[in-house]
């Protein structure tokens, strides 16, 4: 068999991998507390409907809205936890309760003893767990992102695997479609570039998928220009497009954004959801996904569960007898941080307008009962991520993906306030590059910006994910450091500036090495936010005073 060009690339068989069984074992015991609750709920609705015998006008209007919320919760949950039967009886009770004028009690008692029906027979399906949803798989190559590159022909790709070790990425390249297929089978990478005419692309060399089933992004690499060409990538289902010769922040700020490994905190979700066992399971399925939730069950403590949590989205249900999911977002929407959170709304209601009246709230996404698990992780992440991508235009610097200066000021004094009110450790340290005027001297800004970035890439993946990193300016940064005594803090520096020291940056024919130091300070009674930054570099002034690339504690 001849040579393959990437036109006959083939899509590599996803493979499912087995649920861990604590998460299979989180399943159940949230199936069995609503079993073993409906005698319960079958009782609160008995116990609404009796309270409406006698009453009449406001009373029985409020009576009547209590007692077509619990009919309400249950259709949307039954069919979530596998007992359609009691959806189609819930449903058919909130009918009745809806079509009520004077109140029918004979009929009322009939809907009522079908549900009964229902939940004494209720026998439920075994969960579909296949369909959860599962967190992102991280590079096997450790701190490197694995990327593997094919190239029709020409000269270029170890020019671009030193770019690219640089920021962090590992770069495997290869001549044809038939030895890129054998490698992704063996070992998926977490991008594909493809370096070839964008008009011989066919889907199926941008459509690979990893043992998950998850396709693998992919980015067309290419020297035209033109609309044509990038219409014919895109066509093809590449994911990014950028013209030969990349420039080196263009083309990694893509793969960090197609790999999907944000160098901070995952994703941060609260959910809304008066149903306690319910809102359990929609948390289990997003934290599988990988997302950090909470999970609050009156609506009325959402607005300070949301920036304690620093969400980066809301789920919510639609009837909540405090307040609708409406007025929630009504209320999230008359708050300036709150503007542009993304909602999403789940209810049982199929109704048209309620579907108009939740675009109109300003909700993102409208999800109806039974929710399907994947559905709404993908809804969930899609949503959160571009709105935290839309965040970080404005609170992120260009060129390092750190926070800017005023945005690591906030979080500064945002965290000192946390680690005082809890009692916890927190730990400040202020790094800045030796000599770099010098690099940029000799070696042009180019070099200089690759030495910035190179810092701050071993920062974001060094250091741990609930460590916040900011440029605070040229070639210094800020490291706040949680629950994090400073003496440990000023260790893990220690060590990162040895790591630092040792990698080589390439300059023409030329290779140079950089060091920084740095100024570490833990957060002491009487020390506010402004006192606790002086001291973090004052004791930076002193490494720089004892000799640079040496880190002292203040």
């Amino acid at each position: 068999m001849g040579r393959r060009g990437p036109d006959m690339i083939q899509d590599t068989s996803p493979i499912m991998p087995p649920l861990p069984a604590d998460l299979l074992a989180r399943v159940e015991k949230i199936r069995q507390d609503f079993m073993a609750g409906l005698p319960d709920r079958l009782a609160q609705i008995r116990q609404a409907a009796e309270a409406l015998e006698g009453l009449d006008g406001h009373d029985a209007t409020t009576a009547r809205a209590d007692l077509a919320r619990h009919a309400h919760s249950l259709a949307g949950s039954g069919a979530t936890f596998g007992l359609p039967d009691l959806s189609v009886a819930a449903r058919a009770l909130e009918e009745v309760i809806d079509q009520m004028g004077a109140v029918a009690l004979p009929v009322l008692r009939a809907a009522i003893d079908g549900l009964e029906r229902a939940i004494t027979g209720a026998a439920p399906s075994a969960p579909a767990v296949n369909a959860l949803p599962i967190a992102p798989a991280l590079s096997s190559e450790g701190t490197y992102r694995s990327v593997y590159l094919m190239q029709a022909d020409g000269p270029g790709a170890e020019d671009l695997a030193d770019i690219l070790a640089a920021y962090g990425y590992k770069l495997t390249a290869f001549p044809d479609g038939d030895a890129l297929t054998a490698a992704v089978a063996d070992a998926a990478p977490e991008a594909i570039i493809l370096d070839i005419n964008p008009h011989g692309m066919i889907p199926s060399a941008t459509r690979m998928t990893d043992a998950r089933g998850r396709k693998i992004p992919s980015l067309a690499l290419s020297s035209a220009t033109g609309f044509a060409a990038r219409l014919a990538a895109a066509r093809a289902g590449c994911d990014a497009y950028v013209v030969k010769p990349p420039d080196a922040n263009a083309l990694v700020n893509h793969l960090d954004r197609l790999t999907e490994r944000d160098p901070d905190q995952p994703l941060r979700i609260l959910i809304v959801d008066d149903d306690a066992t319910l809102g359990a399971y929609y948390e289990m399925a997003l934290q599988s996904a990988g997302m950090q939730t909470r999970l609050v069950t009156d609506p009325l403590q959402a607005v300070e569960a949301l920036y304690d949590h620093n969400a980066d989205l809301m789920v919510t249900d639609l009837i909540m007898p405090q307040c609708t999911g409406f007025e929630l977002a009504s209320v999230l929407r008359q708050y300036d941080g709150l503007l542009a959170l993304p909602i999403v709304f789940l209810t049982a209601d199929l109704d048209t307008e309620t579907h108009r009246s939740a675009v109109r709230t300003g909700v993102d996404a409208y999800l109806t009962k039974p929710v399907d698990l994947g559905d709404l992780a993908e809804t969930v992440r899609a949503r959160a991520r571009r709105a935290r991508q839309l965040k970080a235009l404005m609170v992120r610097d260009g060129l390092t993906g750190a926070y800017n200066h005023p945005m690591i000021q906030d979080l500064l004094a945002t965290e000192v306030a946390r680690a005082q009110r809890d009692g916890t450790d927190l730990s400040f340290a202020m790094l800045d590059i030796d000599h770099f005027k010098k690099v940029n001297d000799r070696y042009g800004h180019g070099a200089g910006d690759r030495v910035i970035k190179g810092l701050s890439r071993l920062l974001q993946q060094r250091l741990r994910r609930s460590d916040m990193i900011g440029r605070y300016g040229g070639e210094e940064f800020a490291v706040l450091m949680p629950q994090t005594r400073p003496e440990h803090a000023a260790e893990r520096l220690n060590l990162l500036r040895q790591q630092f020291s040792e990698i080589p940056y390439v300059h023409g024919d030329t290779q140079f090495q950089v060091t920084f130091s740095g100024g570490v300070v833990g957060l002491k009674p009487g020390l506010d936010a402004k006192a606790l930054n002086l001291t973090a570099d004052a004791a930076l002034y002193r490494a720089k005073n004892a000799g640079r690339n040496r880190i002292e504690l203040g």
